[in-house]
């Protein structure tokens, strides 16, 4: 089965225009961008989706990271803004839980990036969270909607900024917009190459729900067996970073196909 990933422009129509080269728009940019990327992903044999199909359709920010439900990876494309105008480094943005080892891809994507578009400051990572009314939660609405639907590894990247005259220039070409497409797309097949990813439920890292699931979860209840960070992820349903009997009641329910996690 493909992993799938799903792919999110940053913005909509015409937004976030810059202030140095006025004929860029962040919008128009990365919607060429993620396009390029979905083409370039699809040739290594990947299930692609987009959270909008039309440019000019705004949707809410916390909508279009659950637009992510059911796949493996969510990636939110941007460039950045500063009113320091020298500001250029490449920044990704992951789970602030570092859930599923998120810090590991965030780390290679943004290194990459930053090297192809020989940004002076270098690459960088960020989290961010914010307590609400229900409790702390990503500060983003992209990576809070995609948190919320179980997506295992969820994430925006920065690519430099159209604040900074040599970056704006370089997002410009579009042949510098399909290096960069090319790059993110062997970074993340590289990273999937004989990689298990972890869902909730899947325990054991099969890509299904069974009963072995089931009992594995049930022996780390009880303390018989230890489980690896993957591992927890997936058998800690109610992602309270504990495992109790209702995340093992949860697994059997969805093994029996009466619970979806």
């Amino acid at each position: 089965m493909a992993f799938k990933i799903m792919l999110d422009a940053g913005h909509y129509g015409k937004v976030n225009q810059s202030t140095v080269i006025p004929e860029y728009y962040e919008s128009e940019v990365m919607w060429k961008l993620h396009l390029l990327l979905k083409n370039e992903l699809e040739k290594f044999g990947f299930e692609v989706g987009t959270t909008r199909s039309v440019q000019t359709d705004e949707l809410d920010e916390t909508k279009r990271g659950r637009k992510s439900v059911g796949y493996d990876l969510f990636l939110s494309l941007h460039s950045n803004a500063s009113t320091r105008k020298n500001a250029d480094h490449v920044i990704v943005y992951y789970s602030y839980e570092n859930k599923n080892n998120a810090i590991e891809f965030a780390s290679k994507l943004s290194i990459g990036v930053a090297t192809l578009m020989g940004v002076k400051e270098g690459s960088k990572l960020g989290t961010r969270s914010h307590e609400f009314d229900d409790g702390i939660d990503e500060y983003y609405g992209v990576l809070r909607g995609a948190k919320s639907v179980g997506t295992p590894l969820y994430y925006i990247i920065n690519h430099s900024f159209h604040t900074n005259f040599a970056a704006t220039r370089w997002l410009l070409v579009e042949s510098n917009l399909k290096k960069i497409a090319k790059l993110e797309a062997g970074i993340i097949a590289a990273y999937y190459v004989n990689k298990t990813l972890f869902t909730k439920g899947d325990v054991i890292g099969d890509g299904k729900i069974t009963a072995k699931d089931y009992l594995y979860a049930k022996r780390a209840l009880f303390g018989t067996v230890k489980l690896t960070e993957d591992q927890f992820f997936a058998a800690d349903i109610d992602q309270d970073n504990k495992i109790t009997s209702k995340d093992n009641l949860k697994i059997k329910r969805a093994w029996l196909g009466t619970f979806e996690p």
